[in-house]
């Protein structure tokens, strides 16, 4: 016979269970609206006898059966596999997305080169020259020549000017991006300590023996939710992969290299120089002309080699240099490319501006230093001596030294001469023949910009050549961006549907437990009756 007690007993712990029960799904509710948190349920469990007992009889153990449920401990709804796919997805949203929308400011920099911008430059500098093709003796014509080309050289300086701005904008992002993603380290680190000692107290056994994992075991549920919540964060920093450790921290690789172990973690940081001279208005940008790119590297020593996410797509920006890299840059066509290719319009527009008036040869070299129309501002900067402090060859001409020679300065009517062979010297000619094939040869003369392969034909070809490609790669991170948004997103309905808390649900599961709970204490009030007739009215005759 089984004890009298063990009714109550099972009851007891029913009314319990089911108590609890409501109160894990009362914080499901109290947390529905909590970022990263994910929804749990108490585990339970039927109660059985040790078959095992031998000592027992069959009847013995009969009359001990049906011992009630007990709860095995409160786990969390998560699916791995979920959280696997969608920190995969998160990077490439991130560095999409940060370089289209920087990709849209070199776009307004350049101010539409093919419209409003540098185009219209060219076809001011033209109608200027074909007025003046007209009256070459005029000084009056010539010098709007020169005052259109001077303008133009402005505007060089200008996209010079606002391209190193939005360079030093990104790089203060990339900055900012490097520390948030080593706070972000730190803070996993310190999760992963503190879950630690908490499997240390809930899961003993298992710590204590090599060959099991508290990994599934009922654990401190709020600190897995902030440290998946971190991870998520870091998943757009770079390409991820998160693997569990046997004592319930987490080991994460970024790029291929392992950053986080447990209490072991690497940072991230910008690689500088102290060689490098010079004044700079903050250590960053030294760190950035030091290897004219930015350099990063974790604390191991390892170079980051991210295959997408924010960091990648800030390096990217800054160091993307197309067929002009060199060094530590790469080819993508980042906010270097642009100004390299803005630079080999400077240099091919203006050189051949010079040959055409006689200043150069074809290959670029120096014949006449009076008849130059462009140079940089370097040749035309003397030491105390008086003499130049560089040869035209030495210096490349670019939207950032572009400079109107002193020749032509000097002589704004230069531009209308010819060569006289008879007389050995160039004269002025009235005709204007000279000056108009210029416009002619501009619009046809197709040349090569860059000296790199990256584009041979027409000036107004190249630049359209140019608005084509910003417009090209803007439109390209834009679809990857909506193409990865959509796929992340889709994950993000699939892991909230597993992990999330639906209202609708935890109110079925309240009515469900609170039922359960009624007819537990149902069952003492029948079990207390039945010991109620067993003790007070049994034996009792007449009763």
């Amino acid at each position: 016979m089984r004890s009298s007690f063990l009714g109550l007993e099972v009851s007891k712990r029913t009314i319990q269970l089911s108590q609890k029960a409501l109160d894990v799904t009362g914080g499901n509710v109290s947390n529905a609206k909590t970022e990263g948190y994910t929804g749990q349920r108490i585990d339970v469990g039927s109660s059985y006898l040790n078959k095992y007992s031998y000592w027992q009889t069959s009847t013995s153990r009969m009359a001990l059966a049906g011992q009630g449920a007990i709860g095995f401990g409160v786990d969390q709804v998560r699916d791995p596999y979920i959280d696997k796919r969608y920190r995969e997805s998160t990077p490439y949203v991130a560095e999409y997305s940060t370089k289209a929308d920087t990709l849209r400011e070199v776009e307004n920099v350049l101010d539409n080169i093919t419209t409003d911008g540098l185009t219209k430059s060219i076809d001011d500098l033209k109608k200027a020259i074909s007025s003046y093709a007209e009256r070459p003796d005029s000084e009056e014509l010539a010098s709007i020549v020169r005052n259109q080309a001077y303008n133009m050289t402005n505007q060089l300086h200008s996209y010079y000017a606002d391209l190193e701005n939005l360079k030093v904008t990104n790089l203060e992002s990339l900055d900012a991006s490097i520390e948030d993603t080593n706070n972000i380290i730190d803070r996993i680190v310190n999760y992963n300590k503190s879950i630690v000692k908490e499997y240390s107290a809930m899961a003993v056994g298992k710590l204590t023996d090599p060959n099991y994992s508290v990994t599934g075991s009922y654990g401190p549920n709020e600190m897995l939710d902030e440290r998946n919540l971190l991870l998520d964060e870091l998943s757009y920093k770079g390409d991820i992969t998160v693997h569990d450790n046997p004592d319930g921290s987490v080991r994460v690789t970024m790029g291929g290299i392992e950053i986080i172990n447990g209490e072991k973690y690497e940072h991230v940081y910008m690689k500088g120089s102290t060689k490098i001279e010079g004044e700079f208005s903050s250590e960053l940008l030294r760190n950035y002309s030091a290897y004219d790119s930015a350099v990063l590297r974790w604390t191991s020593g390892d170079d980051v080699h991210n295959a997408t996410g924010e960091l990648k797509a800030y390096t990217d920006l800054l160091n993307g240099n197309g067929v002009y890299a060199t060094g530590y840059q790469n080819d993508a066509y980042g906010i270097p490319y642009y100004e390299s290719a803005m630079n080999a319009f400077a240099h091919t527009f203006a050189n051949y501006m010079n040959y055409f008036n006689g200043a150069v040869d074809i290959n670029g070299k120096l014949v006449d230093p009076n008849r130059l129309l462009f140079n940089t501002v370097e040749y035309d900067t003397y030491d105390k001596y008086g003499n130049r402090l560089a040869e035209y060859e030495e210096l490349d001409m670019t939207i950032s030294n572009i400079h109107i020679a002193d020749s032509w300065m000097k002589d704004a009517t230069m531009f209308g001469q010819v060569y006289n062979e008879e007389k050995d010297r160039w004269e002025l000619s009235l005709d204007g023949d000279h000056i108009n094939q210029f416009t002619v040869k501009i619009n046809n003369q197709a040349l090569e910009f860059g000296g790199k392969g990256d584009y041979e034909g027409t000036v107004y070809d190249y630049l359209l050549f140019i608005n084509n490609r910003i417009s090209q790669n803007i439109e390209y991170n834009d679809s990857r961006h909506d193409a990865s948004f959509a796929t992340a997103n889709a994950l993000l309905d699939s892991r909230d549907a597993v992990s999330g808390v639906s209202e609708t649900e935890e109110g079925i599961n309240m009515l469900t437990y609170q039922n359960w709970y009624n007819a537990s204490a149902r069952l003492m009030t029948a079990l207390d009756d039945a010991l109620d007739r067993l003790i007070n009215n049994t034996g009792r005759v007449g009763l």
